[in-house]
């Protein structure tokens, strides 16, 4: 199809060609002089959609354009700049876009506008998974919605959820099912298929410092689950087993049961993973309400220190890893999406870690320790329906093994999963089980908070400006 016939008066556009973004656009053309294209997308009664698509100055032009709005007529606007900052030539149509292959629901949101006068960050709100399981066969999408609300992108994989998206050398990767990590380049087209083999990735997955992919993992057909971490090579596509929790915790182990309704023994449930350094690793344990660092992750994984309850761990022979509070504050309980964060103002062996605390105190898998007598937890709630979960931020200082909370945001409550991200200043906090996500200044004041109704949770939400990627 590619040939040199193709002008930007006269361009290929092919409606999702990969069968990977619903509304998306394929375009593909040449110019007499080498160029940059932007380009705009208007549909009445909303605000424009313009971005300058990723590219140097060159005469071929091959791309894929988001930020077309389902079952509406969409008028597009592709035009070319030269080296000299004049315009070339323009193209213009109309494409009347098709629905939202997930259901019409998906494509609003709800929208209540906060206190604060900050402005919202760039990018599009990235809404990871719903209801789907690791189990099922239903697909599940990836949808993109901008400041306003407006849906721009549904991206349908195969089932289960996508975690979060990476991008590396032109190319976001992103979890299809509970079993591939897929790699998918600037047009859309799939370029690489990693699979998990023997396991099934849950919750998390992120490049290391070489970009192979290291995954939280459950062995297939074991007896217990979400309790592994592997590598995945990024060049060979071998899978390598790294971290087996219950050779870091054969004595905490013993003291687990499995719950008469499970299928399986979920006594870590680690749910969220970050890199330090080269080989250190910080991830987060629901089930323990701890959040713990691992070291030597590829030759002998050693556990550096945890945070989590004196209490629940006392006499457990792991105590003695506990940073200690340096004042009373309420500790984490059931907590996802713990981050990382260097800061050029700390002193060395001091960083932060934020993350969504759920504020459950609830251990399916030690049901014989009690949590409403642990004096580390105020205010916390024992069930899913009724609570307030917070954004927290700790800074730890790991030369006096101490930890310290210095911010905190109350939110919509969300027993179970849900997500925080900071950014550009801004902080973005995912409620999943309230179906909401909000975009706060560094004060804590909301700015803007959108709603939606489709599905039963929101797994995750990450801003992307997809910029090195889509645009520039």
């Amino acid at each position: 199809m590619k040939n040199k016939n193709y002008t930007l008066d006269d361009p290929l556009i092919l409606e999702n060609p990969f069968q990977t973004n619903t509304t998306s656009l394929y375009v593909y053309f040449y110019t007499k002089e080498p160029a940059v294209i932007s380009y705009q997308v208007h549909v009445d009664g909303l605000e424009d959609f313009s971005r300058k698509l990723y590219g140097d100055y060159t005469t071929e032009h091959e791309y894929q354009l988001i930020g077309i709005v389902p079952n509406r007529k969409n008028t597009l606007t592709l035009t070319a700049t030269n080296q000299d900052g004049d315009i070339i030539t323009s193209y213009q149509w109309t494409y009347d876009a098709p629905a939202l292959l997930s259901g019409n629901e998906n494509a609003y949101v709800s929208i209540e506008k906060g206190n604060s006068t900050q402005q919202l960050s760039n990018g599009l709100y990235t809404v990871l998974g719903n209801d789907t399981s690791e189990n099922d066969d239903d697909i599940d999408y990836i949808f993109l919605y901008d400041n306003n609300g407006v849906i721009r992108s549904e991206i349908p994989i195969i089932s289960y959820r996508s975690h979060r998206i990476l991008f590396e050398d032109n190319t976001m990767y992103l979890s299809v099912s509970s079993t591939k990590i897929v790699g998918v380049d600037q047009t859309g087209y799939v370029s690489t298929i990693y699979s998990t083999g023997d396991y099934k990735l849950h919750h998390d997955y992120i490049f290391d410092s070489q970009n192979n992919l290291i995954v939280l993992a459950s062995k297939k057909n074991a007896v217990t689950s979400e309790d592994k971490i592997i590598m995945i090579d990024h060049n060979t596509k071998a899978i390598t087993e790294l971290v087996d929790l219950i050779e870091l915790f054969p004595d905490y182990y013993k003291t687990t049961a499995k719950p008469d309704s499970a299928d399986d023994l979920d006594w870590m449930h680690i749910n969220s993973l970050e890199l330090v350094g080269k080989d250190s690793l910080i991830i987060s344990s629901r089930e323990t309400s701890t959040i713990m660092k691992l070291d030597n992750i590829y030759s002998n994984p050693t556990v550096d220190y945890m945070i989590g309850s004196n209490n629940f761990w006392q006499e457990s022979g792991y105590d003695d890893l506990l940073l200690t509070k340096t004042s009373d504050f309420s500790l984490q309980a059931g907590q996802h999406c713990v981050t990382y964060v260097e800061d050029a103002t700390l002193a060395s062996g001091q960083y932060y870690l934020y993350l969504y605390n759920n504020n459950l105190a609830v251990s399916t898998t030690r049901s014989d320790y009690n949590w409403k007598e642990d004096d580390n937890y105020q205010n916390v709630s024992y069930d899913t329906k009724n609570g307030i979960s917070y954004y927290y931020k700790y800074l730890i200082d790991e030369n006096n093994r101490t930890v310290s909370l210095v911010n905190t945001i109350p939110v919509d409550y969300s027993g179970y999963v849900s997500s925080v991200q900071e950014l550009d200043n801004n902080i973005i906090i995912d409620s999943g089980m309230a179906m909401s996500w909000g975009e706060y200044d560094q004060f804590g004041t909301l700015i803007k908070k959108f709603t939606t109704t489709g599905g039963k949770f929101v797994y995750r939400v990450f801003k992307y400006d997809y910029n090195d990627y889509w645009f520039q």
